[in-house]
């Protein structure tokens, strides 16, 4: 995902909901885009940022970027996780990435792009690891990275789509053989299959599209007790079902049980005494937002906590942009919606079934149904835009945007927003 402008000022809350303004972009016409970093244990571990021109050969300058990433609070959220900023030689030897340093943020350098003589690279890069942030180093098995350069690397990138997979797997040897201290991150990974290669082969982390991609589909696929259970509470919740008939069915999981009164009280939800009753945690909860939290509950009820857990930031981030990046003008009842496609949108990859299997249990709208199986109808032009902005085709998603009558700026500042957004509610959640 992405931004372009970026907020300052008043709290967190009204920042999350709309940044205002305060870069000057007439030199400069890019989006803030991110990549997702997986480690071994599919976590999403960290994002990679970078800055992508909103045309082809567009102009998008490194100051404007790290403009950009301190107006975002990026470096705040370097402070809790994998934050991976390319940044130039130059860039070092000036200071301009020090106000970009926290706990997790690591450097990507680019050894093929940069002008600098290597020796004198690796010198300004010698220092950077001293002062306590960790060094990225891409490399090319057809034109290799100066040896000078590679003991200062601590994260060795690769591209697993540059040459052959026999290609691949001889340069990762070379380098573990010449730096067997660094972890091996490989870019451009675009399937499971791929992803499962690259562990096997010792790799600690991947960038590419895997993570939102199908994988073993099952088209005999069932459900197990507690998604089926919140399936149902999703269906009653949209035929208006009165609170005792909802209590009745979430009493057949336990576990469900529980996790409605840990929401009820959670400290956001306001309440002055202690939920102990389900009714009462339906009560409080309200339809609207127990039908939200029932979506985020599908993807805490399998096995696969790590990737679930993953999926879940991913449908979080998608949905809350697809909700909030609109016309103003749209009605309330549409944004509920286009936050429900983007949230099931990821079901099929979840729970490793067929969409139209999934869809055969839920009562939805025609509508939302039409999006999810076939990517067509009235909401298939915002979902298909927030993909393509989440693959940084920033080109083709804002062709989309045009046509749905939703300016850049604007769809920068919902992206920002989102993003913070899902990071919130990831933490208010757990």
């Amino acid at each position: 995902m992405f931004n372009r402008k970026s907020g300052s000022g008043g709290d967190k809350e009204e920042q999350v909901e709309s940044l205002d303004a305060s870069l000057d972009y007439e030199a400069a016409d890019a989006l803030l885009c991110r990549d997702e970093i997986t480690d071994s244990r599919n976590r999403l571990c960290g994002y990679r940022f970078s800055f992508q021109p909103t045309v082809a050969d567009g102009f998008a300058p490194e100051d404007a970027f790290f403009e950009v990433l301190e107006a975002t609070e990026v470096p705040a959220f370097a402070a809790r996780r994998m934050a991976l900023i390319p940044v130039s030689g130059e860039a070092i030897a000036e200071g301009r990435h020090v106000p970009l340093i926290a706990s997790y943020t690591v450097f990507q350098v680019d050894s093929l792009q940069s002008t600098m003589e290597a020796d004198t690279l690796a010198g300004h890069l010698t220092a950077l690891r001293k002062s306590g942030p960790k060094v990225a180093l891409t490399v090319s098995h057809k034109n290799p990275a100066p040896p000078v350069l590679l003991p200062q690397a601590d994260i060795v990138i690769l591209n697993l789509r540059e040459g052959t997979v026999e290609e691949f797997q001889a340069q990762l040897a070379k380098l573990k053989a010449s730096n067997p201290n660094a972890k091996i991150a490989v870019d451009g990974v675009d399937t499971w299959d791929e992803q499962r290669m690259c562990l096997s082969l010792g790799c600690e982390f991947c960038l590419g599209a895997y993570m939102s991609t199908p994988d073993e589909i099952d088209p005999e696929g069932r459900l197990d007790q507690g998604r089926l259970t919140s399936i149902q509470l999703l269906n009653l919740l949209r035929s208006d079902a009165d609170v005792s008939e909802l209590s009745e069915v979430a009493k057949r999981d336990p576990g469900l049980t529980f996790q409605l009164l840990k929401w009820a009280n959670a400290p956001g939800i306001g309440t002055t005494t202690a939920v102990t009753s389900l009714s009462q945690a339906i009560i409080v909860l309200g339809r609207n937002h127990l039908y939200r939290w029932l979506t985020v509950s599908m993807f805490r009820l399998g096995e696969d906590r790590e990737r679930d857990e993953s999926l879940l930031e991913i449908a979080l981030t998608r949905a809350r942009f697809m909700e909030t990046a609109g016309p103003k003008a749209m009605p309330r009842s549409q944004r509920d919606e286009l936050f429900l496609v983007g949230m099931l949108s990821l079901f099929d990859l979840l729970l490793k079934m067929p969409m139209a299997k999934i869809l055969e249990q839920m009562h939805l709208a025609d509508d939302i149904r039409e999006v999810l199986l076939n990517g067509e109808g009235p909401y298939g032009p915002y979902l298909k835009m927030v993909m393509l902005l989440e693959r940084n085709q920033v080109e083709k998603g804002l062709a989309i945007a045009e046509q749905l009558g939703i300016e850049a700026d604007a769809l920068a500042e919902a992206g920002s927003a989102a993003f913070a957004w899902a990071q919130d509610a990831l933490s208010a959640s757990q």
